[in-house]
């Protein structure tokens, strides 16, 4: 099989087409800016392989507002569970509603959105006999917000529908780097685990018997087949397809990098100052290790993007998560 190579002129406007369409897919997320804080570090010295970053919850009066993240979080349930095909119509009722003034109509469609989206995380978790625990969520919402890679595939909602396995990644990203023109496809892996260093281990082995199981080439005929880019217009889908295509040029511009996320207990007990020195210093800690834990366990090739999580509890972040789903705690 061969393909003919794009001129210089139709490479830019498939380039156009693919960053395009990828923002279109970007969900707004300035509804948790009051509720998760960012903190920044200097990764240089991990080369250009490797960022770490690490966000926590707000304080109010002393204390995390743990409940108040956990509430906005659901309501991103919407976008995680389902895919931009049925939101997009769903949408549009609720505009031409409020465009009439139907309030009634708005909260109906809202609710409905709601519903399905929690059925569907519900019925695939018990898919998988593992918890309803918030990371994957979490996880879309860092990557999508901090690195402004939209989720290109609901994984959810494929678990539901397509008799899709229940292995793989805990979600599939993409963002075009325009002034590269590489295509930058993210798998990810969420852990909440009671210490930094367990959350670590346990993606590492996850994501080392992905790879070693060829579950990276799985994951490329998920993108190829159920993308939300399905919904593009042909000539933006032929270009993003071309990425994924190995008889392809373009093919030598995709880059796989693992979006990992390591939810962890860390309490908070005195000042959100003295908390967020604390924090520094763990995370200091971790990057200063990073290089010879990867080296280890022969990793040391792989591109990471490590979002941290420090929280009051990682096994209350996941109960109380499942309870507000309303799906009991076993």
């Amino acid at each position: 099989m061969s393909v003919a190579r794009l001129s210089s002129g139709e490479f830019r406007r498939a380039a156009m087409l693919i960053a395009e369409q990828l923002e279109s897919l970007l969900s707004n997320f300035e509804s948790l800016s009051s509720r998760i804080r960012h903190l920044s570090y200097d990764t240089d010295e991990l080369g250009d392989r490797i960022d770490v970053r690490c966000s926590y919850i707000a304080f109010r009066d002393g204390k995390q507002t743990f409940d108040e993240f956990l509430e906005i979080l659901y309501h991103q349930i919407v976008s995680f569970c389902l895919p931009r095909s049925e939101i997009a119509p769903a949408h549009d009722r609720m505009k031409q509603a409020l465009a009439d003034n139907d309030t009634v109509l708005v909260n109906q469609i809202s609710t409905q959105l709601h519903e399905r989206a929690r059925s569907l995380f519900i019925k695939a978790k018990k898919g998988s006999h593992r918890s309803g625990e918030a990371g994957e969520i979490l996880l879309f919402v860092l990557v999508e917000w901090l690195l402004g890679a939209p989720q290109i595939v609901s994984k959810m909602y494929l678990k539901t529908n397509n008799n899709m396995p229940v292995h793989g990644t805990d979600g599939i990203h993409a963002k075009f780097d325009n002034e590269t023109k590489k295509l930058l496809l993210y798998w990810g892996e969420s852990k909440a685990h009671n210490s930094l260093g367990n959350a670590f281990s346990s993606a590492m082995k996850s994501i080392k018997e992905f790879i070693d199981e060829g579950g990276q080439d799985f994951e490329v005929k998920v993108v190829s087949s159920f993308s939300d880019f399905n919904t593009a217009t042909e000539e933006a889908k032929q270009a993003f397809i071309n990425y994924l295509d190995p008889y392809s040029e373009d093919y030598n511009q995709c880059i796989t990098v693992f979006a990992c996320l390591l939810v962890f207990d860390f309490p908070s007990d005195n000042s959100e100052h003295a908390f967020t020195e604390a924090v520094n210093k763990a995370v200091s800690d971790f990057i200063k290790s990073l290089p010879k834990k990867l080296k280890d366990r022969e990793m040391g090739d792989i591109r990471f993007e490590f979002f941290l999580v420090p929280v009051p509890s990682a096994q209350g972040f996941r109960d109380k998560f499942q309870t507000r789903i309303g799906w009991p705690n076993d």
